[in-house]
């Protein structure tokens, strides 16, 4: 997993547009009412280069404000790992920020609680579907990071900023 540390909200590209990250996962980007000027594969290649994830663009449609267009982004399924390392995180500094702690064995609802809510996200960003990816081969891994984020977390005395729920 690259080592992103966990952000929530919109990021500006250098040519202007607006990338939204949900756990360090770019999902959605906005032209800023500037109009289609930037090729798609140049956008795509700086939505890359930020959340380091290959991503595809949704069809654009009209975003909130007059003039802008928004369209959603699609990780590939080929960084499901990644995607679901990077939900295993937030779900750490969640439980951290909560419980002033790192998961210990007496835990043991969390995990599999949020690897449930996580891995149906991860299917989501990644345009998935349900049994595409091996659910039980994934968990291992999952817990592992998330018990290790939480760890490094308590252990830095940091308390990290989390979106609520």
């Amino acid at each position: 997993m690259h080592n992103v540390s966990v952000r929530n909200g919109w990021e500006r590209l250098p040519n202007g547009f607006d990338v939204e990250f949900r756990s360090s996962i770019p999902v959605r980007i906005s032209d800023n009412g500037r109009g289609m000027t930037v090729p798609e594969d140049v956008l795509l290649e700086e939505v890359s280069a930020l959340g380091k994830l290959h991503v595809q663009l949704g069809a654009w449609e009209s975003g909130e404000r007059a003039g802008e267009h928004e369209a959603c982004l699609t990780v590939s399924g080929k960084e499901f790992a990644e995607v679901l390392g990077r939900l295993a995180a937030a779900s750490a500094a969640l439980f951290v920020e909560r419980y002033h702690k790192s998961i210990d064995k007496s835990d043991v609802d969390w995990d599999r609680l949020e690897y449930l809510k996580d891995f149906r996200a991860a299917l989501e960003f990644c345009g998935l579907a349900w049994g595409d990816v091996n659910m039980d081969a994934c968990f291992d891994d999952y817990a592992e990071v998330m018990h290790r984020e939480t760890l490094r977390l308590a252990q830095s005395g940091e308390l990290p900023l989390v979106d609520p729920e």
